[in-house]
């Protein structure tokens, strides 16, 4: 194979039975669905084009990690007990993600969904779940290919799930404990009588001040807030809802939301210099796909410094935008300074009262603006 802009070419030789001409095809499949955001810049041939991977692998010596949320990993592992793509498509789209890891020795890194799952459902159940995952993980390529190609509705032999070591995935991580904290207070602003404006500038000043400062909760809320119609329908799901419990579920939905984007953030900026390994992550959800490429853009070590407010004028008017980005990058820069300490929590159970405290707030609220 050879790249003509930089005239280039290698030599690599195959297994007799490697699917070549069907990773390809699977390629542009996956290139026209988009269900992946890359911690990187991609290569001119594009993100899904093999050649791109071969030569990161036999040339740079690098690795690429696909790091899945929730739905996309549940799909794997249903692909696996045998659930057919014709009744879900994204199913299928699992499976292309899957054969695609599987030709390309792409490394699937779950951990945070299992979390998630097991924070929800128990650890039975995300032990259930990762040991179907890891059978559809080691499944035989060509079978995958031919669900992920149309060319099969199941995988031709599922099961039977894998063994796998039963750690104690329920257990809350610190991560998630603190974006719960930031959701309950994006929740409690938007039940108040505030221009859009307000509600960021105040959430912003509040972490900085009275809690900690994130990332992907600032992104996640500067986007949320905006007045010119973000994305916003599934970021808090029964928000209104006269029963306060679902509201106080939709709010931890949502701070799995802010750890899936949190973890690949913090991955990407570990990668070190060279910018390896190289990081995917995948979401069904075209809201998380949105957070994902904005913080890559915004809010990673390698971005311009003007990147933030341009991406933020989609949703809001330009000297709005401009403020949000300044007062976001005054916090950063703060953070990052070499007289910068951080924080400390000034009791043991500062985080759980922070918690009790928002939930308390969220269960009180009517469904109607307090003034």
């Amino acid at each position: 194979m050879q790249d003509a802009d930089e005239d280039f070419s290698m030599l690599l030789k195959f297994p007799s039975d490697f699917p070549l001409a069907d990773l390809y095809a699977l390629s542009e499949r996956l290139a026209a669905n988009e269900v992946c955001v890359p911690g990187y810049v991609p290569p001119p041939v594009g993100l899904f084009h093999p050649d791109g991977y071969f030569y990161d692998q036999h040339i740079e010596r690098s690795k690429t990690i696909l790091i899945p949320d929730r739905n996309v990993v549940s799909r794997m592992a249903q692909l696996a007990r045998g659930r057919r793509a014709e009744a879900d498509q994204q199913v299928r789209t699992a499976a292309c993600l899957l054969a695609f890891a599987q030709c390309l020795d792409i490394e699937i890194e779950p951990s945070v969904a299992f979390h998630e799952l097991a924070h929800t459902a128990g650890n039975e159940a995300a032990w259930d779940e990762l040991a179907w995952f890891r059978s559809a993980d080691n499944a035989r390529v060509h079978d995958v290919m031919d669900v992920a190609l149309g060319r099969g509705d199941q995988l031709r032999a599922p099961g039977p799930p894998h063994e796998v070591q039963k750690h104690d995935l329920a257990k809350p991580l610190k991560r998630w404990n603190r974006n719960y904290v930031i959701a309950l207070k994006v929740m409690d602003l938007e039940m108040h009588d505030l221009r859009p404006i307000e509600r960021v500038l105040r959430l912003l000043d509040w972490m900085r001040d009275d809690f900690m400062f994130g990332g992907p909760a600032a992104m996640l809320a500067s986007v949320y807030f905006a007045p010119n119609s973000p994305p916003k329908r599934r970021v808090f799901k029964d928000k209104n809802s006269s029963d306060r419990e679902a509201a106080i579920a939709g709010a931890r939905n949502a701070a799995w939301d802010l750890t899936h984007l949190s973890e690949f953030v913090r991955k990407v900026n570990e990668a070190g210099p060279d910018g390896r390994p190289r990081f995917l992550f995948a979401s069904f959800d075209r809201h998380l796909r949105l957070m994902s490429k904005l913080l890559f853009d915004c809010a990673t070590e390698i971005s311009a410094a003007d990147a933030l407010p341009k991406a933020l004028s989609t949703w809001w008017s330009e000297t709005d935008a401009r403020r949000i980005a300044a007062t976001i990058t005054g916090h950063l820069e703060r953070i990052n300074s070499a007289e910068w300490r951080a924080k400390t929590a000034p009791e043991p159970d500062f985080i759980d009262r922070m918690i009790a405290r928002g939930e308390e707030v969220v269960r009180a609220a009517g469904v109607k603006p307090r003034r």
